[in-house]
């Protein structure tokens, strides 16, 4: 069993805290609001984004991003606003060869950097890895079967995360396209959103159809511009997201 720090006390992050505590980790749960901190230990539960998934006091919920000096995996859960200033947190606690992996999506909307990108820039000896994929918060903290995608240059940082959070509830396949993960899991937001319109035009599922194929087409062939593999589009970080 591994210490693991999660930074980003959301839905999201604490539901990869609960899955890694019920795997017998060692886990700490960080946010830089002590208020948010104190309302899930009070509750027992994220109430706002992720009622009904108790949050067991084994987990260590803390202001203090020292929690992440031991840790073997530190996984990245916040907004794409807060990546940037999150990672300069890192620098100077992190050790060297930390592995680091980043388990949000978007694009930074100031640079347009992935997050992979930024925090390769930021901490220059940590390994960064990508998870992404189909993964809503309150399934995975309930543990309904899930599978995503640990992505890295250096395949075995990928597995070693792979080793360190798959469980029967929480597979985790690995890739070396990291570009293609990461923009599959970022620019389907733009598709789900039009998909969202689609439902409130009282459009039916021909339509719906129709979007999702030809804007995953069009995804695929973005990210192939940017250097991604097609065929990443066509698995859990690309279709998959659309689901």
């Amino acid at each position: 069993m591994a210490n693991i720090a999660v930074l980003g006390s959301g839905g999201w992050g604490t539901a990869l805290a609960v899955l890694a505590n019920r795997e017998g980790h060692t886990v700490s749960l960080w946010s830089p609001f002590q208020e948010e901190l104190d309302a899930i230990r009070r509750d027992g539960e994220h109430k706002k984004l992720l009622p009904g998934v108790p949050v067991p006091p084994s987990i260590t919920l803390t202001t203090d991003i020292g929690c992440t000096a031991d840790a073997a995996l530190t996984l990245l859960v916040v907004p794409s606003f807060a990546i940037v200033q999150t990672a300069e947190k890192l620098r100077g606690v992190l050790k060297d060869g930390a592995l680091v992996a980043n388990a949000g999506k978007g694009i930074e909307s100031r640079t347009r950097r992935r997050f992979t990108e930024i925090l390769a820039e930021t901490l220059p000896t940590a390994r960064i890895v990508a998870l992404s994929g189909p993964s809503h918060a309150e399934e995975v903290g309930r543990g309904v079967p899930t599978s995503v995608v640990s992505a890295c240059a250096d395949v075995y940082a990928a597995e070693e995360v792979q080793d360190l959070l798959m469980c029967p509830a929480f597979r985790i396949y690995t890739s070396t396209d990291v570009i293609g993960v990461e923009l599959g899991g970022a620019l389907k937001n733009v598709i789900a959103l039009a998909a969202g319109i689609c439902d409130g035009l009282q459009m039916g599922d021909n339509t719906k159809a129709a979007l999702m194929t030809r804007g995953l087409s069009e995804i695929a062939r973005l990210g192939v511009a940017m250097g991604a593999r097609q065929e990443t589009f066509a698995g859990l970080s690309g279709m998959g997201d659309l689901m």
